[in-house]
């Protein structure tokens, strides 16, 4: 299978906190992608493909949450859902690429 991904995808371990749209219940997952353009996310509460999502990344490094507005729900299967970012604000978006990066030289440190 060829990829064709915008962006390259970081294997992380974050906790998440997420809500759709119409639903003010705010649920938890784990975080196990990320990239600049989107992120998978597994948790026991199914999310159907085509929803939209507001999620909170809690980046313990940052300090408080990376806020993603506006995601939309690109798959979902198997207790696991994967969203491209659609809102993100500048300040978010700057904060998310020091997470990045931080995640990036943490995979390619020497053991």
């Amino acid at each position: 299978m060829i990829e064709c991904r915008q962006f390259p995808r970081i294997p992380v371990d974050l906790q998440v906190y997420f809500s759709t749209t119409g639903n003010t219940m705010i649920r938890e997952g784990t975080m196990f992608d990320l990239s600049a353009g989107g992120c998978a996310v597994a948790s026991t509460t199914t999310v159907q493909s085509g929803s939209a999502v507001r999620i909170l990344i809690r980046a313990t490094d940052l300090g408080s949450p990376i806020t993603i507005e506006s995601a939309a729900v690109r798959w979902s299967e198997h207790g696991e859902f994967g969203v491209e970012f659609v809102g993100v604000s500048e300040l978010d978006q700057n904060r998310l690429h020091r997470l990045l990066q931080a995640s990036t030289s943490y995979q390619i440190r020497p053991s």
